[in-house]
This record gives C-alpha cells, sequence and structure tokens, in this order.
C-alpha cells in the first residue's frame, strides 16, 4: 500500500508539472504571436545577424564582443541560407519558445533534488509564469542565461555545503559556458573565489589542501572552457577579458552617449582611434563626476530597481511575498537564523555578497538600460535561496486561514501557486485571439 501511494504522488507530480508546461507552452507561443516584435526591438536583429554570420563563415567570424556566442550559435543551427530576416526571427522565436520549455523541466528537476515536491512545483509555476513567459517570445539570450547561470551559482554555493572532486569541475566549466552566454557572471565567480579563499585561510576544520585542490579546479575549468573565446579576444582587442559593455558602456552617463559611442567606435575596435583619456572609463568617470553625482546615480538606480516593476503581474509579487515571509519568520526565530548562518558561513557570505554586488551593478547600469532583463538574471538564485532558507525556517509552523491552520510547508507551494494563476488568467486572453 504505501509503494502504491508513493507511485500515485509521483503520477500526480508528473501530471501537475505536466500541466504547467503544456499551459505555459500554449501561452507563449500565443504571446509570441500576438506579439510579434520586429527585429530591431531590443538586439534581437543584432543577435540573428551574428547567427547568420556564424552559418555563412562556418563558425570562423569574430563579432565585436558585444554578444556572447552561445545562442548565437544555438540560432545558427536553425538558420537555413536564403531566409529573409522576418521568416529567421519567427523560426528563432519558436525555438526560444520551445528552448524555454525544456530549461522549465530541468529547473523542476533541480528544485526537486532540493526540496519536497509542492515546493518544487511552486517554484516551477513562479519561474514559468512570472518570468520566463514575458522573455521567451523574443530572440533574446536572456531565458537560456537565467538557466546557464542558475545552475553556475547553485554548483558554486554547493561547494560551500558539500565540496566534491567532481562538482568543483562542474562548477568551473558551467560557470564558463554561462559566461560564454552573457558576459555578466565574472564578478560571482570573483567572489565565490574571495569567499572560498578567505574560508580556507581562516577555517581551522577540515583539508585546507583538499578545498585548495577545488578552488583551483573551478578555476581551471573555468579557464578550460572560455579560453578560445579569450584567447582570441587577447589577439585582437589587446584584452582577454574584453567586452564593449563592461569596458566603455558601463562608464556612459544615459543610453544616449552609450549609442553615439557604439555607433562611431564599437565596430571593429574603432575605438582605437582615441586617445586613452577620451575613451570611457572607470578613471575618465572618477576625474569628470563628484562623489554625490556618484552617489545619486547608484541610489536612483536602486529605487528603479526596486519599483519599476511593482506589478500584479510577472515576477514583483514573488519577491515581494518571500521578503516579508523571509522577514517575518527571522524575526520571530533569531536563533534558528544564527543555527543556519552558523551551520555554513561561507555560503552565507557568499549570498548575502552575491546579491548585493550585483543589485548595485544592475543599478549603476539602469541610468544606461532600464530593462528588467538585467536584474531578473538574479531572480532564480533568490527565489531558490530565499524558499530554502524561509522553508526551513518555517518547519514545524503552521499559518492561521479562514480559520483552518495550515502547515508552512504547505501554505507556502499554494501562496505562490496563487500567485502563479494570476499570471496565467493574465494572458489566457491571448489563447483566444
Amino acid at each position: 500500500m504505501p509503494a502504491t501511494a508513493l507511485i500515485l504522488r509521483r503520477r500526480t507530480v508528473a501530471l501537475l508539472v505536466l500541466l504547467v508546461l503544456v499551459v505555459y507552452g500554449f501561452e507563449a507561443h500565443a504571446r509570441r504571436r500576438e506579439r510579434s516584435s520586429p527585429a530591431t526591438l531590443g538586439d534581437q536583429s543584432a543577435y540573428l545577424g551574428y547567427a547568420r554570420q556564424l552559418y555563412e563563415s562556418n563558425y570562423t567570424v569574430v563579432e565585436d564582443r558585444n554578444r556572447m556566442p552561445v545562442y548565437p550559435f544555438l540560432l545558427s543551427l536553425i538558420y537555413r541560407p536564403g531566409m529573409t530576416e522576418t521568416e529567421f526571427l519567427v523560426r528563432a522565436q519558436t525555438f526560444t519558445v520551445n528552448l524555454s520549455i525544456v530549461l522549465l523541466l530541468l529547473l523542476f528537476f533541480i528544485f526537486r533534488r532540493f526540496m519536497p515536491a509542492l515546493p518544487a512545483l511552486a517554484l516551477l509555476a513562479a519561474t514559468a509564469f512570472g518570468v520566463f513567459l514575458y522573455r521567451a517570445d523574443r530572440a533574446q539570450v536572456e531565458v537560456l542565461f537565467y538557466f546557464v547561470s542558475f545552475c553556475a551559482f547553485l554548483l558554486l554555493l554547493q561547494l560551500f555545503v558539500r565540496p566534491r572532486w567532481w562538482m568543483a569541475v562542474l562548477a568551473g566549466a558551467i560557470t564558463g559556458l554561462a559566461h560564454l552566454t552573457k558576459a555578466s557572471v565574472l564578478p560571482a565567480l570573483a567572489i565565490w573565489t574571495g569567499v572560498f579563499a578567505a574560508q580556507i585561510v581562516f577555517s581551522f576544520r577540515g583539508a585546507p589542501w583538499r578545498r585548495l585542490g577545488m578552488l583551483a579546479l573551478v578555476i581551471g575549468a573555468f579557464f578550460a572552457v572560455v579560453f578560445p573565446y579569450i584567447q582570441t579576444s587577447k589577439r585582437i582587442y589587446d584584452a582577454y577579458f574584453y567586452n564593449v559593455n563592461s569596458t566603455f558602456v558601463i562608464w556612459c552617463d544615459s543610453s544616449t552617449e552609450a549609442y553615439e559611442f557604439l555607433s562611431a567606435y564599437g565596430d571593429k575596435a574603432q575605438w582605437r582611434q582615441l586617445p586613452p583619456d577620451q575613451l570611457p572609463s572607470f578613471r575618465k568617470y572618477w576625474r569628470e563626476h563628484s562623489v554625490g553625482q556618484i552617489a545619486r546615480r547608484i541610489v536612483h538606480g536602486c529605487l528603479d530597481l526596486a519599483t519599476q516593476n511593482a506589478l500584479v503581474i510577472a515576477y514583483y509579487k514573488f519577491v515581494v511575498a518571500l521578503f516579508i515571509a523571509g522577514a517575518l519568520l527571522a524575526a520571530r526565530q533569531r536563533k534558528r537564523v544564527r543555527d543556519i548562518v552558523a551551520a555554513n558561513p561561507g555560503a552565507a557570505v557568499f549570498c548575502v555578497l552575491f546579491f548585493a554586488a550585483y543589485f548595485l551593478l544592475y543599478a549603476w547600469y539602469d541610468t544606461i538600460i532600464n530593462d528588467v532583463r538585467f536584474v531578473l538574471s538574479i531572480f532564480l538564485p533568490f527565489v531558490f535561496g530565499a524558499s530554502l532558507f524561509v522553508l526551513r525556517l518555517g518547519r514545524d509552523r503552521v499559518v492561521s486561514f479562514a480559520g483552518r491552520e495550515i502547515p508552512f510547508e504547505q501554505f507556502f507551494p499554494i501562496l505562490f501557486g496563487s500567485l502563479a494563476v494570476i499570471d496565467v488568467l493574465h494572458n489566457a486572453p491571448s489563447l483566444f485571439r
């Protein structure tokens, strides 16, 4: 009987996962058809052009280091000679939606590895209907990067919890793959390296040489994956990790200034024509701006990120729900919070620094490009980490609702599932248009 019940539970979970993916797939494709965006919107045309050049050059073309090669490579596999830009755009958008369905299924298996089935389903629904549904209908790299960068974050985090040799190699390789998908993971790798090294130095437990070997494996695997790409960057641009956005664009004062610079000097490294003191850089920015101006830019960006998408639809409500739940539970169980942090301080410090650093970086970049797609890159790490935190704090607690007492482990998925239904209903009309 217990075995039969277990099979039924597994079948029920499988059916619920299938239901989420089917509803998501129908609505995502309906949004793609109804809200078909032109190639000029965002950088879709640039990704299509990069993919076409890869195909036509037999994968020898060297792009201007504005976009990374993984997603264009995937698009090049579905490109066919003679396609118009419109035909290629539709195929690329369709491919991205289908890819997002596969990524969501993989995410569920990852969530399930760390939490019970119902919370894992809740996170799947939140990710599908709160984030992916609004990003997958464009020929852009975002949904793929969200997945790969989350996997890198999770593996790096696990090295603080249960370090394994194979995990160190995989963490470095996946972080390298994430870098080749979008050049935004170097801060995460730097933070992890600093915290992991500090833990080796200041920890009096365990075998330091073993952890030092794992640190070397992570860095080595990362460089093994990215080396062919960064070697070319060094040869052409004289910098291994050259990227036009992190090198120049981030030090501009507005999107207009960034666009004008890229139009005039971004292509084929024409910026080499300018004297070094005229190139956007940290040194130039520090020289031309006061501390007050720098602080105002950061504060304005933080406020914008915290409020710009304060809507009932999309991701915002899930983040707020986790913030409130975490704050309430932490305030009532301070000892348990201290115990959780003390059990693995390295992981706690890494998470705090990771979220703080990326939030500040995206706040700084907000002046140039006001788009939530950047800050959404930390959505999956946040909801995953925060969910584990609140589930652990809420263990053995009940929530009184409508005269009933509901265990927190059941209340959490009910809450997230109900919030996801808002997005399902909001996008349902597109199925019938």
